[in-house]
């Protein structure tokens, strides 16, 4: 059965130590750093939950740059997978517990543009792009400004005004295409990587008219940064990932009573499962869910043969008690640890009660009510 190749972490070693002779790193603890993002999706999106960075603190990384700037040209392996660890020396994604966008920077799937545009003192490098056709990220530094904070507050994600009353704060990156029209996606989310000041992650998901262009294609970026008056610009290369991705259109699926659907499209990149379904009819009503209870639209697990269990990423529910007759999803799914034999979509709803509040269990998870019958399982080739 294939594997996600994921290498093992690799922990300062005898080739450091060597090195660097009797001076020493600061030990400290690996942490769980939560990623302050804010997350601005399609109406009524609610997020999975926030991106987990896993860094290193490292006081010495000062000393391990200076050795890094003089003797680039000449560290070996062991040297260059060791600097991978260090924060502000690796990898914007590596550190992420996204376990797609960790996996793609481990794996070498991302590229690295290495541009830089310097405004009023202020700098703003594109250091590094992911694209699998499904989802675009895209991790920005800065220097020139003090403060270690990069995304300012936004005041309107509509018109995407945001705070500038401190210099040198970001607002939303806005990405384009050679048509000149802008990326088109489901959800996207931008935000502050926590123990790595001045850097800034940017993932549009679900995106919608990307394919048109083919596997590799150029985008502009343009940021507008607070108290600096002209935006910063960037042209840069995309290269789509295709090894090891899958793309099937099983439109398979299965009905009761009124309601059916279909699984139009499934999409599986080493980084990513999108799924993208098709439905009609009325959400089927459990024996539970009458009376002063009601039940939430249709949502889609994923299983694999192993019984791992995907949720999507993001999850909306509408401001009602809905019956819908017809419905479009397109999910996005984070990978399973291997690539699948088959994939089983599980259909579930939750449940409102008059309020409209969704009812949870003493954990305080939502309640789902499954439909055994309403199971598909696509065989992946």
């Amino acid at each position: 059965m294939e594997k996600w190749q994921t290498p093992s972490e690799v922990l300062i070693d005898e080739e450091i130590r060597r090195s660097i002779g009797k001076m020493q790193l600061p030990v400290e603890s690996y942490s769980e750093q939560i990623m302050n993002r804010i997350e601005h999706a399609e109406a009524n999106i609610t997020p999975k939950g926030g991106l987990i960075r896993k860094t290193i603190a490292a006081a010495g990384a000062a000393v391990i740059l200076g050795i890094c700037t003089i003797a680039a040209g000449f560290i070996s392996p062991a040297w260059a997978d060791t600097l991978r660890q260090i924060p502000m020396l690796s990898s914007i994604f590596e550190h992420t517990e996204d376990p797609g966008l960790k996996l793609a920077a481990e794996q070498g799937m991302t590229t690295t543009p290495g541009l830089s545009v310097t405004h009023d003192g202020v700098t703003l490098s594109v250091t590094e792009v992911f694209y699998d056709g499904t989802r675009m990220a895209i991790g920005f530094e800065r220097s020139g400004i003090a403060d270690e904070r990069v995304l300012a507050q936004i005041t309107d994600f509509a018109t995407h005004d945001f705070d500038k009353s401190t210099k040198g704060l970001l607002g939303i990156p806005s990405v384009t295409l050679p048509s000149g029209e802008v990326v088109e996606f489901g959800s996207s989310a931008t935000g502050d990587v926590e123990g790595r000041p001045n850097t800034l992650l940017l993932e549009l998901n679900e995106l919608k008219n990307t394919a048109k262009y083919g596997d590799e294609f150029t985008v502009h970026i343009s940021v507008p940064v607070a108290q600096v008056a002209e935006p910063f610009e960037f042209q840069t290369n995309v290269k789509k990932v295709t090894e090891g991705v899958i793309n099937l259109t099983p439109n398979q699926g299965a009905s009761r009573g009124s309601f059916s659907y279909s699984v139009k499209n499934l999409d599986i990149t080493p980084a990513t499962i999108r799924l993208m379904i098709d439905s009609k009819g009325e959400v089927p009503i459990a024996p539970e869910q009458t009376g002063e209870y009601a039940p939430t639209i249709v949502f889609y697990e994923i299983v694999d043969e192993e019984g791992h269990v995907i949720s999507p990423r993001q999850m909306g529910y509408p401001n009602g008690r809905v019956s819908p007759i017809a419905a479009s999803v397109d999910n996005l799914y984070d990978t399973f640890p291997q690539v699948p034999k088959t994939i089983t979509v599980r259909p579930y709803t939750c449940t409102f009660d008059q309020k409209l509040n969704l009812l949870k269990d003493a954990n305080g998870e939502r309640l789902k009510t499954y439909y055994k019958d309403l199971e598909t399982t696509i065989v992946i080739p």
